[in-house]
């Protein structure tokens, strides 16, 4: 991921499956395996899972 990519992420207000994964430096399946054991919640947005900032900012509270 370049500096570029780094900066939009930050910029997001929701994130796809793949951006939350880069963005917690986590793969892809790792975000899907939270997802169903219910430590992370997402929406449906025009027929994507998205994953809010807020709740990515609190699951990394939690983890600390």
């Amino acid at each position: 991921m370049t500096a570029a990519n780094d900066n939009r992420l930050c910029d997001l207000l929701a994130y796809g499956i793949p951006e939350a994964a880069a963005a917690l430096s986590v793969g892809q399946s790792t975000i899907w395996r939270w997802i169903k054991a219910g430590q992370l919640r997402t929406i449906k947005l025009g027929g994507r899972t998205v994953i809010r900032r807020e709740e990515l900012l609190r699951l990394l509270d939690e983890a600390a």
